[in-house]
């Protein structure tokens, strides 16, 4: 018989108190949470068959746009503050008091796009059971990192956070994590974040599996 996947037993362990909670906070504006999230959840959904939310906790509304992209712009589904794809429900502009509402609904992952305002969204963001930075390597943008890490040092257990790195190397990654002693991943490209390939799917397992 097949074994049950390591972060299966770990939700289901996670159930037995509420919801498994995943939270993403980007070290600055452009830094790829929102297409991250959106790959996130259809792992979660379509490949590991779990009923899924993301909500957009965060100042950016992109989430209308992606309305419009699957569904008739002129019909009545349009005026939803909800809406889904590939069994993924999407939750347009969710401030901080409307996220237990949808804790409290039938979903086995929820999934909390927090934007980049840490000192804002800190008490939501560690009150999640996964925490994940999103963030970049450019030599223009790495300072965003280093400076989020500084200003994270007196949050406990903030070395256990996992920081993902879009448009990047693992040997720069490797470097990185290196130096800056923290659990730091490089993001596989996928241009179209609803449709995952294999490289992208063994990067989740790790990312969850570690």
């Amino acid at each position: 018989m097949k074994s049950e996947p390591i972060l299966m037993k770990k939700i289901k362990k996670e159930k037995v108190q509420g919801k498994f909670i995943i939270g993403l906070m980007g070290t600055h504006p452009g830094a790829g949470v929102t297409h991250f999230g959106i790959m996130l959840s259809n792992y979660f959904s379509e490949y590991l068959g779990l009923k899924t939310a993301f909500l957009e906790c965060g100042l950016r509304d992109d989430f209308p746009y992606l309305h419009q992209h699957f569904y008739a712009p002129d019909g009545d589904l349009q005026n939803l503050d909800f809406f889904t794809i590939h069994r993924v429900t999407f939750y347009k502009k969710r401030n901080l008091q409307g996220i237990p509402e949808i804790i409290g609904d039938q979903y086995d992952c929820i999934i909390l796009d927090l934007g980049t305002d840490m000192v804002k969204n800190r008490s939501e963001f560690l009150r999640c059971d996964k925490k994940i930075v999103v963030s970049s390597l450019s030599v223009w943008k790495e300072h965003e990192m280093r400076q989020f890490i500084e200003n994270a040092k007196h949050i406990k257990n903030n070395e256990q956070w996992v920081y993902v790195i879009p448009f990047t190397d693992n040997t720069t990654v490797n470097r990185v994590s290196k130096k800056l002693q923290r659990i730091v991943y490089a993001v596989p490209y996928e241009p179209d974040p609803f449709l995952l390939s294999v490289l992208t799917i063994n990067y989740f397992q790790k990312l969850f599996n570690q």
